[in-house]
């Protein structure tokens, strides 16, 4: 009877196990740009306490050339820690996220070509202090680890029709509040987030 009662448990568990789990995870929205990304999710991913978000959505009107090219929205995600009365992120304290939605893919795709054109050229110019990884948070992505200048380090990828760019800011000591390998990490969850 205790073998038989052992299998019943194991042959639930399994049925239950191959069960589509739920997703908690929270999907932005292009309308207020919350839900890509908050102070909560950073703070877990760097260990680091008493930061804030902020959310922008931008005119994509007032930018030039930028309707004309199929974008939708954007929006301007900061999460930083408040270091003074003026409630601006410092380097080294903060990031920043750009989400840009487009028609369609492709126009996305254009954008990102053009931005990774431009950093294969500056990365070649300044040499040796940056790195350019492709491919870490999809086909159409990377990452670029400036390791001084205060510039820190910039992910760009595309996801569904969406433009994204992330970077993380150093200090004047090359330290970041996210660096290469938890940009990356922060780039994966926000990806999930892009509806």
């Amino acid at each position: 009877i205790t073998l038989s009662l052992i299998i019943v448990i194991m042959l639930l568990g399994m049925s239950c196990s191959s069960q589509p789990a739920s997703s908690d995870t929270p999907t932005g929205a292009y309308d207020s740009c919350k839900g890509f990304a908050d102070s909560n999710m950073i703070e877990d991913l760097t260990g680091t306490v008493g930061l804030v978000e902020r959310t922008q959505i931008l005119d994509i009107d007032s930018i030039p050339g930028l309707t004309e090219s199929g974008a939708v929205n954007n929006c301007i995600i900061e999460v930083f820690r408040t270091v003074s009365d003026t409630n601006q992120p410092s380097p080294g304290d903060s990031l920043t996220i750009s989400i840009v939605r487009f028609e369609s893919k492709e126009q996305a795709l254009l954008l990102y070509n053009s931005a990774l054109a431009s950093a294969l050229i500056t990365a070649e110019q300044i040499g040796d202090i940056a790195v350019i990884q492709q491919g870490l948070i999809g086909n159409d992505s990377y990452l670029m680890d400036v390791k001084k200048g205060g510039v820190g380090a910039i992910a760009v990828y595309v996801q569904e029709t969406a433009f994204i760019s992330m970077s993380s800011t150093a200090d004047s000591e090359g330290k970041a509040l996210l660096d290469a390998g938890s940009l990356t990490a922060a780039a994966l969850l926000v990806q999930a987030r892009i509806p």
